[in-house]
């Protein structure tokens, strides 16, 4: 990695060739999977996000660590719910293969050491850089906004969406036969019960869903973008008319009965959906422009003079 491309790694996920995909203002959860089980030992269990043994996250948590990301990512995740659960259980894994690490000593090797300050001095010096090389607070102007939307409508679409109510058995993948077996009786109960005459979804996930985040709600996920689907329901609702009812679907998290209350088209989304994503996404570009240039002038006034045969004889192999 070169000194620019260091000085410019706190810049790299924000440009606009890398808009995401527009979404609605109010994003839902990611996929219709089960919430992740309480544990006793927390004390408020509504706030416990994710969990692996011993090592939980809470909402507090999750919020600590938004807060701490660059602006950036920050706003993608914000936008893209399967991006923000993918970088939760990403934390949650990395910090138990910190503590394995850890017990094994790993944190005092000499040469993982050399290569933890190197990794601290990079993010010394890249955040050095950005608090030099801030936009002016003014830009861009709205007139800058609504021309980057003009240039770039076709990055703005917003999949299909579906309003789904949900019912979920939790079983995780790998889980012990006999398990399986009570999931699966489990389901199809329900599933029986959906069936009967003037059968209340509602009140049936109400009392059987397993995901108890949806099931206060009557099941209802809100509206879902088809790409946050994990694959076996984005299936499952394709094949739907509104008002139905699916069979058991079987997901890595568990079973689901689904129930598809409405569809919306692709669209293109409008300005003021995506005003705020184009405005970082502009000023971001222009942070990498003025990087670009404090380097380039800095190198100007005081260029590195550098002996490249002397180079070339220090890592020579001795004979």
């Amino acid at each position: 990695m070169t000194l620019l491309s260091r000085l410019m790694a706190f810049a790299a996920l924000a440009s606009l060739a890398a808009w995401p995909a527009a979404s609605p203002q109010a994003a839902p959860a990611a996929n219709p999977a089960p919430s992740p089980a309480p544990s006793p030992a927390t004390a408020q269990s509504s706030d416990l996000v994710a969990q692996r043994g011993n090592l939980k996250l809470t909402a507090e948590d999750v919020r600590d660590l938004l807060e701490r990301a660059d602006p950036a990512v920050r706003a993608q995740l914000l936008a893209n719910p399967a991006a923000l659960s993918e970088f939760v259980r990403d934390r949650l894994l990395r910090q138990a293969l910190l503590d394995q690490a850890k017990a094994a000593g790993f944190d005092q090797k000499p040469e993982v050491v050399l290569r933890a300050n190197d990794a601290r001095d990079s993010v010394v010096v890249s955040s050095y850089v950005a608090s030099l090389t801030q936009p002016e607070a003014a830009f861009p102007s709205k007139a800058e906004i609504a021309a980057a939307y003009e240039a770039n409508k076709s990055r703005f679409v917003i999949p299909r969406q579906y309003h789904i109510l949900q019912i979920a058995v939790r079983l995780p993948v790998g889980s012990p036969a006999k398990a399986e077996e009570a999931a699966k009786a489990k389901i199809t109960d329900i599933h029986q019960q959906l069936t009967k005459p003037k059968a209340d979804f509602g009140q049936i996930a109400r009392k059987t869903s397993e995901d108890r985040a949806s099931a206060e709600k009557g099941g209802d996920l809100g509206w879902l973008r088809e790409d946050q689907l994990v694959p076996a329901v984005k299936d499952a609702v394709a094949g739907m008319t509104e008002n139905s009812i699916s069979e058991p679907v079987r997901t890595p998290e568990g079973w689901h009965i689904l129930k598809l209350v409405g569809e919306r088209p692709a669209a293109i989304a409008p300005l003021a959906d995506v005003s705020d994503t184009i405005a970082a996404a502009l000023r971001q570009q222009r942070a990498q422009q003025n990087a670009r240039a404090f380097v380039a002038d800095m190198l100007r006034k005081e260029p590195i003079q550098l002996n490249e045969i002397e180079l070339a004889r220090s890592v020579a192999k001795p004979h």
